[in-house]
């Protein structure tokens, strides 16, 4: 069936489910945020199987996936971490929600995990529309959206900057780097000697 823009009704319901996954996002991470300063009061750390915390972010963002057309492959892993599931998945979220807003149709988004003898890492690449290098070294800066980020009017710059915190209360850490117009990678490293908890 067709409105009388020539859209079908399709359509529009999965751009209305879209505009709902975005204002669930925003509503999530104004919760964490408020949850910052009380983090030590609301946390359990224990073994986590990282493919099933990266699967359940996956599910959460299929319909984004499926309607930007946008390919996910992800290396087999049976790997875990200490950490907090909900707070790690919190962070994951926030990664694959920059990827799928800055990837334009038809790309793709993957997952590996590397380790050697200080880390392991979780890296999640996408091949979306990059960041300037004059902006790399202020994407956790709250509020920091950059000047591609200013062109996507609904970009709060607020999810990497919670994602950076989470993951420093745990023990991790987060870094990035970019080529704009190639491609985005933001890794999360798990130490294996640290000040555990920094809580």
């Amino acid at each position: 069936m067709e409105n009388s823009n020539g859209r079908t009704v399709e359509s529009l319901v999965d751009k209305f489910e879209d505009e709902l996954d975005k204002i669930e996002n925003y509503v999530e991470q104004a919760l964490y945020y408020s949850r910052i300063d009380s983090f030590s009061k609301d946390y359990f750390i224990s073994e986590v199987a990282l493919d099933q915390v990266v699967k359940n972010s996956v599910k959460k963002y299929a319909k984004s996936f499926i309607n930007k057309q946008i390919r996910f492959h992800m290396d087999d892993m049976e790997q875990v971490v200490h950490t907090d599931s909900k707070w790690l998945g919190f962070i994951i979220d926030q990664v694959f929600s920059n990827a799928l807003k800055y990837t334009d149709e038809g790309g793709e988004i993957s997952v590996q995990f590397k380790e050697d003898r200080k880390e392991k890492r979780l890296l999640f690449q996408d091949t979306g529309i990059g960041i300037k290098l004059e902006d790399i070294s202020r994407v956790f800066e709250k509020g920091f959206t950059g000047s591609i980020g200013r062109s996507h009017a609904k970009s709060t710059g607020i999810g990497l900057y919670l994602a950076k915190q989470m993951a420093l209360k745990l023990g991790h850490d987060l870094s990035i780097q970019s080529e704009e117009g190639k491609y985005t990678r933001v890794t999360i490293h798990f130490p294996k000697i640290r000040n555990y908890y920094h809580l």
